[in-house]
């Protein structure tokens, strides 16, 4: 696999955002206010902040905090932070995946979201049924409560897990 290393003007700006939460316009920002950016033009120099993002996240340097609707929130993990302090060569090196590597990747997510989709409706059908057997017979509530209690338990953590994979498709078919 190729090396491919960060530039020293992109560096200089992620080291301006450790250990604070920010967006993408805000780390344009910054890029637009240096002296050195290459890009005039606001449309690429966003392409190219997210390009190198997207970089940072795959390599572990960046992690996704939250997100309410389009608008994502970062934050640098310490692992970006551990190689600034201890890198004599401040480049930074992440290995780029080929496109037979990447289609790999993400037939294998695609997998995986649709065996926690199967389980999550397993597990809804299952939840669903302990509600309708108690409205027909609630007597058996003292069995039926500890049952349906696990099983929306399940169906919230599998949709969790169902979340977290399709963000991880989305960020790696950009």
């Amino acid at each position: 696999m190729k090396q491919k290393k960060f530039t020293q003007e992109v560096i200089d700006i992620f080291q301006q955002l450790i250990g604070k939460t920010f967006s993408v316009n805000q780390a344009l920002e910054i890029y637009m206010g240096g002296a050195s950016n290459a890009h005039s033009d606001v449309k690429l120099a966003r392409q190219h902040i997210r390009r190198n993002m997207l970089k940072l996240i795959a390599s572990g340097d960046l992690d996704v905090m939250a997100s309410s609707g389009r608008t994502h929130q970062y934050r640098l993990t310490d692992q970006f932070s551990l190689r600034m302090t201890t890198s004599s060569d401040i480049s930074l090196n992440i290995k780029t995946e080929s496109p037979h590597q990447h289609d790999k990747i993400e037939r294998s997510l695609s997998e995986r979201l649709n065996q926690q989709k199967l389980m999550l409706l397993t597990a809804m059908g299952e939840t669903e049924e302990y509600d309708a057997i108690y409205k027909e017979m609630p007597e058996m509530r003292m069995q039926i409560q500890s049952l349906y209690n696990e099983s929306r338990d399940r169906c919230s953590k599998l949709l969790g897990k169902v979340k977290a994979i399709e963000n991880l498709i989305n960020i790696s078919s950009r």
